[in-house]
C-alpha cells in the first residue's frame, strides 16, 4: 500500500513518534505556537528556500482578501484559459474555457496542488500571472515577509521566487487568525471531481492526532517541503520543514516536531514577528542535483 509504512507510524501517533528523534536535520525549520506565536525550534530560519507548492498559501491569502474586500464571491467563475491550462502538473487537466466556482478552484488547488488552477485562479483575480505576482509581493511586503519574492501562483521554479521558513510563518499566521473561515479547507482529506478521487498529499491529515493543515510543495531545486498543524486540548502548534528528501520524511519531521512541542511548555521569549536575522539570509538554496538527479540514478 502507497505509504503505509508512514500511515502506520502515524496512526500510532505520540506512542510511536518520539522514535524518530535524533539529530537536528540540516534543513530549515521553524516551530511555533499559532495563538501567542512563540516560537519552539526554529533553524536556518531565514535561509532563502524555494518555496515550490508553499507558493499556494499566498494565492489562498491574496483571494480571501480579495473576496473580503467585495472583489469576487465564492461562487465567482473562474476561466481556465490556454496559459493556465499548460502548466505542467501536479495539474486538474481541465481544457482551456472550462468554468468553475472559485470556492471549489481554491478547495482544488489546496488539496490537489494543481499547477494549472492556481494559475487559473491568479489569472482571474489579478487580471494577469504578472500583475497577481504583484499582489502576492505586496501582501508579504506589509506583513513583514522581509526575505520572500514571488512571480507565479502556483510555485513552479523560477530563481526569482523564494521565501523563508520564518516568512511562511508568518503567512500561516495572517491566514489562520484572519480568515478562521477557511481554515476548514485546509485540512480536507480529499475530494471527488467526477470519477476522480483527489487524496490530500498532507500525509499527517487524517493520521497524526489533531491535524487540522496546511500545504505541503515539492520542486527539485527546494526538495520536499511541508508546513503542518495540529490542534490538542486548544493548543495549535504548526511545524515548518523545508528541504526534506522524500514525501514521507517531511511528514515523520513534520510530525516528530509536533510532537516534541505538545511536550513542552510555551517560552515566554521569543515571536515569529520579533526573530532576529540570522546566518546566510541572502543565497537560494538549490537542491536540484541531491533530488533529482539522484532519483534518476
Amino acid at each position: 500500500m502507497r505509504h503505509s509504512h508512514i500511515l502506520k507510524l502515524l496512526l500510532t501517533g505520540a506512542l510511536a513518534l518520539p522514535m524518530l528523534a535524533g539529530p537536528a536535520s540540516a534543513n530549515p525549520i521553524v516551530l511555533f505556537d499559532l495563538n501567542s506565536g512563540k516560537v519552539l525550534q526554529h533553524q536556518d530560519a531565514f535561509s532563502r528556500w524555494y518555496p515550490a507548492s508553499l507558493s499556494k498559501l499566498m494565492t489562498a491569502y491574496v483571494t480571501f482578501r480579495a473576496i473580503a474586500a467585495g472583489e469576487v464571491q465564492l461562487d465567482s467563475p473562474i476561466k481556465v484559459t490556454k496559459h493556465s491550462a499548460g502548466e505542467p502538473p501536479s495539474k486538474m487537466g481541465f481544457k482551456p474555457g472550462s468554468v468553475m466556482r472559485l470556492d471549489n478552484a481554491l478547495k482544488m488547488m489546496l488539496v490537489k496542488s494543481a499547477n494549472d488552477i492556481a494559475m487559473a485562479v491568479g489569472e482571474n483575480i489579478g487580471g494577469s500571472q504578472a500583475a497577481f505576482a504583484d499582489r502576492m509581493n505586496a501582501e508579504a511586503a506589509r506583513l513583514g515577509m522581509v526575505g520572500t519574492h514571488f512571480v507565479n501562483p502556483n510555485g513552479l521554479y523560477s530563481p526569482d521566487q523564494y521565501t523563508t521558513a520564518r516568512d511562511l510563518a508568518v503567512l500561516v499566521m495572517a491566514i489562520r487568525r484572519e480568515f478562521p473561515q477557511y481554515v476548514p479547507w485546509f485540512s480536507i482529506e480529499g475530494l471527488a471531481v467526477g470519477k476522480k478521487a483527489i487524496s490530500n498529499y498532507n500525509l499527517l491529515i487524517g493520521r497524526y492526532p489533531g491535524a487540522d493543515g496546511m500545504k505541503t510543495g515539492f520542486v527539485c531545486p527546494s526538495g520536499f517541503n511541508m508546513i503542518g498543524s495540529a490542534t490538542r486540548n486548544g493548543r495549535t502548534l504548526v511545524a515548518v520543514v523545508l528541504g526534506e528528501k522524500s514525501a514521507i520524511s517531511r511528514a515523520e519531521t513534520a510530525a516528530r516536531l509536533l510532537d516534541q512541542g505538545f511536550a513542552m511548555s510555551e517560552p515566554n521569549w521569543l515571536t515569529v514577528a520579533a526573530m532576529p536575522s540570522y546566518g546566510d539570509t541572502m543565497s537560494p538554496n538549490d537542491m536540484h542535483d541531491e533530488i533529482c538527479k539522484k532519483k534518476a540514478r
